[in-house]
């Protein structure tokens, strides 16, 4: 009967082992990190032997780490290798091409793999792979609640003090399976309707085809003629922000979108050009005077309520051709709408349709068309562009009717040279630019249309850039308008950047219009940038407005128990104007104090306002106080900190973006839609017997989303004793296993010494059983209570043998 046992116990035993994960394999073995080209893999079992045919490791583990790496064919004969225990030798390994090598002071299995026995990966040069693992999505319904407040005082010598109304504004994001609901209303303490709403709309993405669907209220793209009224509709775009690591999208974007009345700020190759106060529309960056030809143009929209959004235009005159067989198009259809009270009327008399599709020929050529319509008013366009050694080329036209009895054509005509040919960076670029109007061409309006005296019928441009060696960019340009009303105007132009520092440049621009006057206009301008970025300033004079701006500005260098502010002296003919500003960044809010002092003809006034910025962003059944998000965020959530405990997330220096402690949920907000982000969690800052399960988080969030990280902070316990037999005897020189309670292998390091004294690491509250490697002797349990200290000491622990058991 025991022979029975015997046999039976010998065969089910390696089958329990491999159930526990360890291949039945004698000792010595170990868990070691297996790693390839400097980066941990992964860990797997070890079993060292002094020769290459023994030496073995645990196949399933390692196969499924290497396999990303290695050519199909080289898998299936590693594949084919593995033993019936489990493992693979490294004599196996060496076979197909590895070299191996095992480091016993680091306990590291170190490989290596010839280039000839890789698999071609792909390189995405827009991120760094987060070590081959997989990154967290959205799984759960998200989204957040932003409020923006801001209260005004004017006062002064000149102006009765007063209180201004108050305003704000109200947004909303609900993600529910991809599907986003957006809403927003602004505040007007002494309106007739105090609270209007903004724009209201469903998105929902197509990740696969990069489409986005609108549904509501709609901001919809245009092409060549085209122009974008306010409608709500239907629309379907194709997005490819949707997949940002791939090289699809069309380089030359020039609109930016103002939704509040904000302050624009242009910058030109880094220096602040001008500053013009908008009201709500579409803008095109060509409106803009002297950027035509520019290597660099930024934007910065500054709304009344503090909201900023940057426009980077720095590739404006890059080329705006397709990749072979890559489509780029916007479909819209809805109803036009006016403001009415709190809400907005929709003319559901007539639709406006918007259509365009543009794809790419080849990688050189580029064709699309284009329709608008709404009642009688049609406008059909068409574009076609490459590119060859001798330049970029784009030819748009289109035709645009009023009416059935008034119709006319329009043509746009681009040409720009190239700055590098055959890798040879070109010192001089040459841009063109041809443009006519018939009389009777109209575009599609809304509005009923009416003479506008800036209309022109033909626009001539021309830039020539030459860079110098140095650094240094000069620049001349002319241009000519032939207006349908009024005298032509002609403009000449010439621009030199000099670079004094790397943080530091100078810059001079002349400007010559010949119209009804001939108006002369020079303008210099200076710009300073700290190193780190935390400091900056920058002055221009004016010649032709007769006005001088300075400006100092201190940037906040962390996210949250930081500040930043401004500093602003404007000086002209019509009056001097003073003004500073700051803002004080905590996790949960932002508070900002502005101030003016304006001085005009005699007369002076102040104005001070105090505003507040503040969010709620949730996932699931998780939320969090924060500052405004303006995407997509992470909520980081840890249950077990205790108090008193901080630990900082992402951290740069004293500071990381986000920090948890004393709250046990913050938001690491501003994450941009659909880019691989790594999360750091610094564990460094957790008290000792405390442990992390993961210090990095690889996150994908998609449009306006969120996703949870739900840290396990567990609290670690150490554990000795001293191990005797029933007769009081110690067990020297045992080695053996931890288990929990469902069985789970969780350390395998356990040894005792001469007098039997053990200690085991990193063990969380509960119940543990040993098995030793001594013949006979029993397996012995022991329990860490929840409220155990960070060291168990469990004394003696006596055992006795197999049979008394």
């Amino acid at each position: 009967m025991r022979s029975c046992l015997v046999v039976i116990f010998s065969i089910l035993l390696p089958v329990l082992v491999m159930a526990q994960g360890r291949p039945p394999l004698g000792k010595p073995f170990l868990m070691a990190p297996v790693v390839l080209d400097g980066r941990p893999l992964t860990e797997a079992w070890l079993f060292p032997r002094d020769r290459a045919e023994e030496f073995s490791v645990e196949a399933r583990t390692v196969l499924e780490a290497v396999k990303p790496y290695m050519k199909d064919d080289l898998f299936l004969r590693l594949q084919g290798s593995v033993t019936p225990e489990g493992v693979v030798t490294t004599q196996s390994l060496e076979a197909v091409g590895f070299s191996v090598t095992f480091d016993p002071p680091t306990l590291e299995l170190r490989l290596s793999l010839p280039a000839k026995y890789r698999k071609p990966q792909d390189l995405d040069l827009n991120f760094v792979e987060f070590e081959n693992q997989k990154y967290l999505r959205p799984d759960r319904h998200s989204g957040y609640l932003n409020l923006r407040t801001q209260q005004s005082w004017q006062y002064g010598p000149d102006v009765e003090s007063e209180r201004r109304p108050l305003t704000g504004n109200l947004e909303l994001v609900e993600n529910i399976k991809g599907f986003v609901f957006e809403s927003s209303a602004d505040f007007l303490e002494d309106a007739d309707s105090q609270w209007r709403r903004q724009d209201t709309r469903i998105r929902y993405d197509d990740e696969e085809r990069m489409i986005r669907y609108t549904l509501g209220d709609l901001t919809f793209r245009s092409t060549g003629f085209q122009i974008t009224p306010s409608i709500a509709g239907l629309a379907a775009t194709r997005e490819f922000a949707i997949q940002p690591y791939k090289t699809l999208r069309p380089l030359s974007d020039t609109e930016i979108i103002i939704k509040r009345t904000s302050i624009v700020e242009i910058y030109v190759n880094g220096l602040l050009f001008s500053q013009v106060r908008l009201a709500p529309g579409v803008f095109n960056i060509r409106d803009f005077p002297l950027a035509t030809g520019q290597s660099s143009v930024r934007i910065k929209v500054k709304d009344d309520l503090g909201q900023e959004e940057v426009y980077d235009f720095s590739l404006l005159y890059e080329n705006s051709l397709l990749a072979r067989g890559v489509e780029e198009f916007s479909y819209a259809a809805g109803l036009p709408w006016q403001p009415s009270g709190g809400d907005r009327a929709y003319d559901d008399s007539a639709a406006f349709v918007s259509l365009y599709n543009r794809r790419g020929i080849t990688d050189q050529l580029t064709v699309g068309l284009n329709y608008q319509g709404y009642y009688e008013k049609m406008l059909l366009g068409a574009e076609v562009s490459g590119v060859s050694r001798l330049g970029y080329l784009s030819l748009q036209a289109a035709q645009g009717s009023e009416s059935a009895q008034q119709s006319g054509f329009a043509e746009r005509l681009t040409y720009r040279s190239l700055d590098k040919i055959l890798g040879r960076q070109m010192p001089l670029l040459l841009a063109l630019e041809f443009e006519n109007q018939d009389r009777d061409f109209s575009p599609v309006m809304v509005q009923t249309p009416v003479v506008d005296p800036l209309r022109y019928l033909r626009r001539y441009d021309a830039q020539l850039n030459f860079r110098l060696d140095s650094s240094w960019l000069w620049g001349v340009g002319a241009n000519t308008l032939e207006y349908m009303t009024g005298e032509d105007q002609r403009t000449y132009r010439s621009n030199l950047m000099i670079p004094l520092k790397s943080q530091m440049r100078l810059e001079f621009v002349y400007n010559k219009v010949l119209q009804d006057k001939e108006e002369d206009r020079f303008l210099i301008s200076f710009y300073w940038n700290e190193s780190q970025g935390y400091y900056s300033a920058s002055s221009y004079y004016d010649s032709l407005q007769k006005t001088t701006n300075a400006t100092v500005a201190r940037n906040n260098r962390y996210q949250y128990d930081d500040y930043r502010w401004n500093a602003n002296i404007q000086n002209s003919e019509l009056g001097n104007t003073r003004s500073i500003s700051g803002e004080y960044l905590k996790q949960p809010f932002s508070v900002r104090l502005d101030h003016m002092n304006h001085a005009q003809q005699g007369s002076e006034y102040n104005l001070t306002s105090l505003g507040l910025n503040t969010g709620f962003a949730w996932v699931g059944g998780q939320g969090a106080f924060t500052q405004p998000v303006t995407d997509s965020f992470v909520l980081i959530h840890a249950k077990n900190l205790e108090d008193g405990q901080t630990i900082m997330v992402n951290p740069t220096g004293d500071r990381g973006q986000a920090q948890l402690g004393p709250r046990r949920t913050v938001v690491l907000r501003d994450q941009s839609s659909y880019y691989r982000n790594t999360v750091n969690v610094d564990i460094t800052s957790l008290p000792m017997g405390y442990l992390l399960d993961k210090e990095f988080y690889g996150t994908q969030t998609t449009y306006r989303s969120g996703i949870l990280l739900d840290l396990k902070i567990a609290k670690k316990v150490m554990v000795k004793g001293q191990l005797l037999t029933a007769t009081g005897k110690a067990v020297e020189y045992a080695a053996g296993d931890v288990f929990d309670a469902n069985g789970q292998l969780v350390d395998n390091t356990f040894f005792t010494n001469k007098q039997g004294r053990f200690l085991i690491e990193g063990l969380e509250p509960g119940v543990y059983r040993v098995v030793t490697d001594q013949s006979g002797l029993a397996p012995f349990t022991f329990e860490i209570p929840g409220n155990a200290d960070r060291m168990l000491n469990l004394g003696t622990v006596k055992t006795g043998t197999k049979e008394q058991r």
